[in-house]
């Protein structure tokens, strides 16, 4: 059902052609978002021991794009992560620190297909392949050891678009029917992920980005 909905959607937004355009040929964009999450924890015991750890993940993402035609965007979106993770225990004594550090550089080529609802708001219909690029480094005490890999992702995500100037939009990946298959060699290892549907975090639903339309002069 998840599925029929989501092409479904996807087969309404490539029939509008017939639908007036919201966005002229020429036009370039500019979107930005920058997210962050994190836990910090603190466990001590009634014997010697304790133990504290925190992680942290930041994701910014910059995305450009230009109006080819009539309601068709092409475009680069570059979005990187970024992840730290520290523990401390100590026990009598003895303190050991360990942690990791990661980062991975997604460049994504996408394709996005729009459809006016009125002069304010945008439906569209967002695909791109992502090409991904994995380090990683992980110590204890005085030793660490790095990690390098790849990825290679298909997705696509419906979304809205809102416009609260000419130029600034406000605009959402509605992430509820979503669409993703990736290719993740890490570690000596090979991942096949298959995702589609409902994400487990209601938050997870929406990605809100700031954009900006800028229309070519006459």
């Amino acid at each position: 059902m998840k599925k029929l909905i989501l092409f479904s959607s996807l087969g309404i937004l490539c029939l509008v052609g017939e639908v007036q355009a919201q966005l002229q040929k020429g036009t370039r964009y500019w979107g930005a978002t920058i997210t962050s999450s994190g836990e910090a924890n603190n466990q001590k015991y009634d014997s010697p021991y304790k133990s504290d750890a925190k992680f942290t993940n930041i994701y910014p993402s910059l995305r450009t794009g230009w109006v080819f035609r009539e309601n068709t965007m092409f475009g680069v979106d570059l979005s990187p992560s970024i992840s730290f993770a520290r523990s401390k225990n100590n026990l009598v004594g003895t303190e050991i620190k360990s942690g990791y550090n990661g980062v991975a550089v997604n460049v994504t080529p996408y394709i996005r297909r729009y459809k006016s609802l009125s002069s304010k708001w945008l439906l569209y219909v967002h695909s791109g392949v992502t090409l991904s690029y994995v380090r990683s480094k992980d110590f204890q005490g005085d030793e660490s050891q790095f990690e390098n890999g790849y990825g290679v992702g298909l997705g696509i995500v419906p979304g809205v678009a809102y416009r609260l100037t000419p130029r600034f939009w406000l605009e959402s990946d509605v992430s509820v029917f979503n669409l993703n298959l990736s290719y993740v060699n890490f570690n000596n290892n090979n991942h096949v992920n298959f995702q589609t549907g409902l994400r487990s975090e209601i938050q997870q639903y929406f990605t809100l980005r700031a954009a900006w339309y800028i229309q070519k002069s006459n």
